[in-house]
């Protein structure tokens, strides 16, 4: 089948010249939260660590970073609604006129795969985010927040997103349940929404699904210091060279050891509801603690010394968690970290959270 909406979208964007940002054709925009401007507290690490960062995850920029690093001002970006008129979806797209965003999973293609029929919708709210469709810790962090902003409403629907194990089982958990995807439709008014900042309205949503997951989950037992979160093999590679002994050490000081590659979204929760620390190498897999772990817990980071990222500071900072890392040494397949660095941020994280 011929994707209609990619031809007409290319003609259009051939006779408009300059690329559109798809929020400028908006008939309507609505602002749902206002930016705000916040201080957020400065990280919490060992002497000498910024020395040991090589470069940055490709994702992050060192202006942004440096303020979570040493504490400062930061602006949350406003949450928007935009309101589009004649609005086709086609598999990962969303095309309006000469413009095209990418919400969903997938590449674009002149030729259409079992997509159906073409729907014709009058009204549709759209939950799902690039981010989300494709990291499954930005599902967890940005579209399932995202789908309470009118939750529960008939027109809401998601877009064709990367398979990921664990999320029927926390959609059960935090009462949230997928809307219907839409693959190749035509709607004659869709609303999208910005909603990647931290701001009070997005904090607001985190602590509702923090609310339902103590509400939904059956503590297990568990060690009383904290977690250790297992990253796996998937996704880009981070390699923790010494991670046996690193996972030794902490079982032996207290903390439970879980591997998501092994265990459900309900054994996740269970075992993770009310860490004290959560620990692990950087990356989406921290996200199985962030609606589980303890008010006001401390989130320790394992960075590889040339893919830095702060990017749960955001969302530490926002629920007055602490924020902790650790970087790590470059090694020859990876990094490693040294037990007695991780032995004084313990310490120290300990005493933070004992004051």
């Amino acid at each position: 089948m011929l994707n209609v909406a990619i031809v007409q979208r290319g003609i259009r964007r051939l006779l408009a010249g300059a690329p559109i940002d798809i929020r400028a054709l908006a008939v309507n925009e609505t602002v749902i939260c206002p930016e705000e401007v916040a201080h957020v507290p400065p990280a919490v690490f060992l002497p000498g660590a910024l020395a040991k960062i090589e470069n940055l995850s490709p994702w992050r920029t060192w202006d942004v970073e440096s303020v979570s690093i040493n504490g400062g001002e930061v602006r949350h970006g406003a949450t928007i609604s935009y309101t589009l008129k004649n609005a086709q979806v086609s598999g990962a797209f969303v095309y309006a006129g000469a413009a095209k965003s990418q919400p969903g999973f997938g590449r674009p293609s002149l030729l259409l795969g079992d997509v159906g029929k073409r729907e014709i919708l009058e009204i549709g709210n759209l939950v799902t985010s690039n981010s989300g469709s494709h990291f499954f810790g930005t599902l967890l962090l940005d579209d399932f927040p995202l789908a309470m902003i009118a939750e529960g409403a008939s027109e809401n629907f998601s877009m064709v997103s990367r398979p990921y194990e664990h999320e029927a089982g926390y959609r059960e958990l935090l009462c949230l349940p997928r809307a219907p995807i839409v693959r190749h439709a035509l709607i004659r008014c869709l609303k999208i929404y910005v909603d990647f900042a931290q701001n009070s309205y997005k904090a607001a949503r985190y602590r509702e699904l923090r609310a339902r997951m103590l509400r939904a989950v059956r503590p297990q037992t568990r060690s009383s210091r904290g977690v250790y979160i297992k990253r796996g093999s998937t996704g880009e590679p981070r390699v923790l060279e010494n991670e046996a002994e690193v996972t030794r050490y902490l079982s032996d000081n207290g903390f439970d050891i879980i591997d998501p590659a092994v265990s459900s979204a309900q054994e996740i929760a269970g075992r993770s509801l009310g860490a004290r620390i959560v620990v692990g190498i950087e990356g989406s897999h921290l996200s199985h603690a962030i609606y589980s772990a303890a008010d006001g817990c401390a989130f320790l980071i394992l960075q590889p010394p040339d893919r830095f990222a702060m990017a749960y500071k955001e969302f530490t900072d926002r629920l007055e968690m602490i924020f902790a890392f650790l970087v790590g040494n470059r090694s020859q397949h990876g990094f490693t970290v040294p037990l007695d660095d991780l032995r004084r941020m313990l310490d120290l994280l300990d005493s933070k959270l004992n004051r």
